[in-house]
């Protein structure tokens, strides 16, 4: 696992993202990846911590596009997904979001993804995130 995630660096905007949301609003992670990865790619990109909540497909019983990861995130934190906003960067992310009653802002994370959410943003730096988390 070490070779997937050395190397690995955050996505344009995400340190400066984290940093703005960090003690103003409750944010959590919750990937369709196995729970292992995720932590470690956390702790190589300098994320360990930054997420009141980690949750990885292997703490759910069925994987996005099922609603259940968001929910089961959305639970420990206090939020009411309503009241929420997930930032994707997957088709199958974009859906489980919405399920689970999400506004979502899609991120591609690779030129000519179609993202059908309720906005796109080309990048974690854009404007618009900072904006709709806070008119949540």
């Amino acid at each position: 696992m070490g070779e997937v995630v050395n190397g690995t660096v955050p996505r344009p905007g995400a340190v400066e993202l984290v940093d703005g949301l960090r003690g103003r609003v409750p944010i959590g992670l919750a990937s369709n990846s196995p729970r292992a990865l995720v932590e470690a790619t956390l702790n190589v990109t300098g994320f360990d911590g930054a997420f009141a909540v980690v949750l990885g497909v292997d703490d759910v019983e069925r994987p996005k596009p099922d609603a259940e990861i968001y929910l089961a995130a959305c639970e420990p934190l206090g939020a009411r997904p309503s009241d929420s906003v997930a930032l994707e960067d997957s088709p199958t992310g974009v859906a489980a979001a919405r399920a689970a009653g999400i506004y979502v802002i899609g991120v591609p994370s690779y030129e000519g993804v179609e993202l059908d959410a309720d906005e796109v943003a080309e990048s974690l730096a854009h404007p618009s995130i900072q904006k709709a988390i806070a008119a949540r």
